[in-house]
């Protein structure tokens, strides 16, 4: 028997529901599911002061989706307007950067830093902004 699939229909809550603006994030994993706590820039405060305002989390499934909404997200905008231009001043460190933590803590950390270093590389070869 087939299920028929139905769209979402969408609600939002009265009581519960904000839009907020995020320029950073902080992510926290477990086996389980992965936190996102957002935050924006106070320059008033200091030079690199984050303001930390909205966590959610999410299990990982549903983060593989929302990697791939992303993509689709960032290819439809590019399609629109042109390349998305990424300041090298808020480019994450490079992989090599974070390895001795990810050493130290992961199970498998060779497998993880070369999926990571992949990652990468195929960033900075779709953001020739990036190359130094």
């Amino acid at each position: 028997m087939d299920i028929e699939k139905k769209p979402a229909e969408y609600r939002r809550d009265p009581e519960d529901f904000a839009t907020l603006y995020a320029n950073n994030a902080v992510f926290e994993s477990t086996f389980w599911d992965l936190k996102i706590t957002f935050g924006q820039t106070d320059v008033a405060l200091g030079p690199n002061i984050v303001i930390q305002h909205t966590a959610m989390t999410m299990p990982w499934p549903y983060i593989k989706i929302l990697a791939y909404l992303l993509q689709v997200q960032i290819a439809a905008r590019e399609a629109e307007d042109g390349h998305i231009n990424v300041p090298t001043n808020i480019l994450p460190p490079p992989p090599d950067e974070a390895s001795e933590e990810l050493i130290a803590t992961a199970k498998h950390p060779n497998e993880q830093l070369a999926a990571i270093h992949k990652l990468w590389k195929a960033f900075l070869s779709a953001n020739p902004e990036m190359k130094k």
